[in-house]
């Protein structure tokens, strides 16, 4: 099966926009999504990128519109300017790698958390909003928490950005498919194009 992998942060607003698209691409070619959270900062100061947040107003203000417009066009509900944004993605990203590790739905918990953020105005960060959108993934989330606790989890974080930096990735989200990367959501018809290819 041909996999996809997705690198991003789970506080990332494009990230938000391209995951249902990317993931009914992956279904119409039978793709498997390989979700790969990262440590933003570490992608962002390996790449040489300036985080969104330390960018000037001028190019925020642009985002923010850029963000809408994009929302509008993917028929998604989303506030361009979240309240708690900029946060901690490393604690969304851990419980996202722990749902994995267990085998349980990744792709919803992975799409809920970035909705969360950017639609629902709920911190990502605090183990109150993560423990919610467990149980509305349906999940326990005592026991994805422990999970996400483990070593184990936080090397598998720490692969993944590894990962990235190692391809040559510097921002979120971006994806891979067959060693070639391909960032931001509007490149998901590149994506398509490759994944044609591939078939």
């Amino acid at each position: 099966m041909t996999e996809i992998e997705h690198f991003f942060t789970p506080v990332s607003g494009y990230a938000y926009l391209g995951h249902d698209a990317l993931l009914r691409l992956a279904g119409e070619f039978g793709a498997h999504v390989r979700q790969r959270p990262v440590d933003i900062a570490r992608v962002f100061a390996e790449g040489g990128s300036t985080p969104p947040a330390k960018q000037s107003d001028t190019r925020r203000a642009y985002r923010a519109t850029d963000i809408a417009r994009w929302a509008a066009a993917r028929a998604l509900p989303v506030n361009a300017k979240p309240r708690f944004w900029p946060t901690d993605g490393a604690p969304a990203a851990r419980t996202i790698i722990a749902v994995d590790r267990m085998n349980g739905p990744v792709d919803l918990m992975a799409g809920a958390t970035l909705a969360a953020c950017w639609a629902r105005d709920l911190d990502i960060a605090s183990p109150d909003s993560l423990s919610l959108l467990l149980r509305e993934c349906g999940l326990d989330p005592q026991v994805v928490m422990q999970v996400a606790a483990e070593p184990e989890t936080q090397a598998t974080f720490e692969a993944n950005t590894q990962a990235a930096i190692d391809a040559g990735i510097f921002g979120s989200p971006t994806y891979r498919l067959a060693g070639e990367i391909f960032f931001g959501q509007d490149r998901l018809d590149f994506v398509r194009h490759a994944l044609e290819r591939a078939s």
